[in-house]
C-alpha cells in the first residue's frame, strides 16, 4: 500500500496485521498512547480467540498480551468484547466519494479500515479531453487524498481503462504498436506514482473492446513493479469458462498474481455451477498460477442498466447508444438483445434502483415488469424508453445469483471480501437514494448471518477472511495490512 495514500485511524477493530512482524511483548518504551484492556482477541490468523490487552503507540500496535504493568496515556476497557484486526475491502469503490465525505461512515461502521479501489478505471491519469479537474496524474490524486484526509487506508490500482481512453477512446479496435507503447508508459507512470497493480472491468466501456494481448502487455508492466492484477472478468454467466481462461492466461504470461473480483455465476440457467468455477481456479493454482477471488455475500449485484445492451451498441459512449436507439434497424437489434436478457434473467430479476431524470422518479425502486406495466409497454420497450430519456444509464440491481453458490464461494480458503460499493454520501442519505445493502452490510452479514445464523464457518475464520489481503500462494500483501 502506498505510504502517501495511507491515513490511519484507530478504532476498536484495529490492532494488528501480522503478529510476528508488527507486535512485540517487550517494547523499548513502557509508555503507550493507548491501551485496550480486557478484550477477547481474534488475531486474524484463524486461531481461537484469547483474552488479552492491546498496546498502541502512534499508529502502530506494539504490544499484545498482559499489559497490566505498562502505563498508557489513554485506556479503553473492551469489557470482554471482541478486539480484531481492521477489515480490508478488496473492492471499495470509494476513491471518488472520499473527497466529498472523508468519514466514509458506511465503511467505518462495518469495521473496514483499508480498501482496494480502482475497478478498471483509476482516479488518474485523467484524459486531456477532461478540462476541469483538480488533478491529472495518479500521483497528484494521491497527494490530494493525503492533504484532504481519509478515515481509512487506500490502495489504488491502475485502471486499464485510463490508457485506452486516453490513447484510443471508446472505439472497438486494438491499439497500434505505437499506441501500445503509449499505453504501457501510462501504466508505468501510475505504478511509479503508487499504484499497487493493474485492473480491468471487461464488461464496461472501453475495456470491453480490449484484447487479451493488450491486457497482457499492460500487466507485464505492473508485474515489473511487483504489482497484482484484479479483474471484473469478461463474463460471469454462460461464457464464464472462457472468461476464466483469459484471466488465467494473463496471470500465466504476465507472471502476475490474479484476483477475480466479485466471483459469481449469474442467471438462473447457470445456478449450481460455482463448484465448477472453484474447480477451475483450483486447477489453475495447482498449475502454479497465483489466482484467488473475492465475493460479496448477497445474491443480487448492482451496476449500470446499460450492461443489458449489446457491446456494439455502446461504442462511442452512452450518447452514441441513444442515437442508435433512434435508428429503426439498430433499435430492433437492440430490442431483441433486451428481450433475450429479460428472459434469461427471469421474472423480478431486473430492479431499477435510480434514474437520472426527475420525470421518471416514479419508476425508481421497481422491477422492470412493474415499470413496463405502468408504461403500458413491453419490458424491452420500457428499457429503451429509460435509456432514451436519461443523460446517464439508470442504476440497476440484478437478482442474478443463487444462495448455495454464494455460500460455496465464501467457504473457499482463497476467497476474501469486497463490498463493490462506495459509501453513500450525506446528500445521498438525505435524499434516500436507492443503494445496494452491501454498501452498509457486507462485513456485518458475514459475521452475523453466515457465522451466527447459518454457521457456515467460525467467527475466527470470518475475521481471517474479512482482513485477508494476501492469498496463500502469493507474496503480495498490503504494506503492514492484512494476512
Amino acid at each position: 500500500m502506498s505510504k502517501r495514500a495511507a491515513s490511519s485511524v484507530l478504532i476498536l477493530a484495529v490492532f494488528c496485521s501480522l503478529l510476528a512482524a508488527r507486535c512485540s511483548l517487550a517494547p523499548r518504551r513502557t509508555m503507550l498512547d493507548l491501551k485496550i484492556t480486557n478484550g477477547r482477541i481474534i488475531d486474524g490468523t484463524g486461531a481461537p480467540w484469547y483474552r488479552g490487552d492491546v498496546g498502541v503507540r502512534g499508529d502502530t500496535v506494539v504490544a499484545i498480551g498482559d499489559l497490566s504493568k505498562m502505563t498508557s496515556a489513554a485506556t479503553l476497557d473492551a469489557r470482554d468484547q471482541i478486539v480484531a484486526p481492521g477489515f480490508i475491502d478488496l473492492l471499495g469503490q470509494d476513491e471518488g466519494v472520499v473527497l466529498e465525505d472523508p468519514s466514509l461512515e458506511a465503511k467505518v461502521r462495518q469495521g473496514v479500515t483499508s480498501e482496494v479501489s480502482g475497478e478498471g478505471f483509476s482516479p488518474g491519469p485523467i484524459s486531456p479531453r477532461e478540462k476541469e479537474t483538480r488533478w491529472r496524474t495518479l500521483g497528484e490524486y494521491l497527494d490530494l487524498l493525503e492533504r484532504h484526509g481519509t478515515a481509512i487506508n487506500f490502495a489504488i490500482l491502475a485502471g486499464a481503462d485510463n490508457p485506452r481512453e486516453i490513447v484510443i477512446g471508446d472505439v472497438n479496435r486494438p491499439p497500434t504498436p505505437d499506441e501500445m507503447r503509449q499505453m504501457e508508459a501510462i501504466v508505468e507512470q501510475a505504478m511509479r506514482e503508487g499504484a499497487i497493480g493493474l485492473s480491468t472491468a471487461l464488461i464496461y466501456l472501453p475495456a470491453m473492446y480490449s484484447t487479451t494481448e493488450e491486457i497482457i502487455n499492460l500487466a507485464k508492466v505492473a508485474a515489473r513493479y511487483g504489482g497484482v492484477y484484479f479483474s471484473h472478468i469478461r463474463d460471469e454467466a454462460e461464457m464464464i469458462d472462457s472468461a476464466l481462461d483469459e484471466a488465467f492466461r494473463i496471470g500465466r504470461e504476465a507472471k502476475i498474481p490474479v484476483n477475480v473480483w466479485h466471483m459469481k455465476v449469474s442467471r438462473p440457467a447457470n445456478w449450481g455451477r460455482m463448484p465448477h468455477v472453484v474447480e477451475r481456479i483450483e486447477a489453475a493454482r495447482a498449475e502454479g498460477i497465483d489466482v484467488a477471488a473475492n465475493v460479496y455475500p448477497y445474491i443480487a449485484s448492482s451496476t449500470a442498466l446499460s450492461t443489458l445492451a449489446p457491446d456494439w451498441a455502446l461504442e462511442g459512449g452512452y450518447d452514441e447508444f441513444k442515437k442508435r436507439l433512434q435508428d429503426p434497424v439498430q433499435r430492433e437489434k437492440i430490442a431483441q438483445t433486451l428481450r433475450d436478457e429479460v428472459v434469461r434473467r427471469g421474472e423480478r430479476g431486473i430492479y431499477v434502483a435510480r434514474i437520472a431524470n426527475p420525470a421518471f422518479a416514479q419508476y425508481e425502486k421497481k422491477f422492470i415488469e412493474q415499470i413496463a406495466t405502468e408504461m403500458n409497454v413491453a419490458p424491452d420497450e420500457a428499457l429503451m424508453k429509460l435509456f432514451s430519456e436519461t443523460p446517464t444509464s439508470p442504476a440497476v440491481i440484478y437478482f442474478s445469483m443463487n444462495e448455495s453458490d454464494v455460500q460455496y464461494a465464501l467457504k473457499q480458503p482463497w476467497v476474501s471480501l469486497g463490498a463493490d460499493s462506495g459509501s453513500p454520501t450525506p446528500e445521498a442519505r438525505a435524499k434516500n437514494l436507492g443503494a445496494h445493502p452491501r454498501a452498509y452490510g457486507t462485513f456485518p452479514r458475514v459475521l452475523g448471518h453466515y457465522v451466527r445464523d447459518v454457521k457456515l464457518f467460525t467467527l475466527e475464520e470470518a475475521v481471517r477472511q474479512s482482513q485477508r489481503s494476501r492469498r496463500p500462494a502469493s507474496g503480495h500483501e498490503g504494506r503492514h495490512r492484512g494476512l
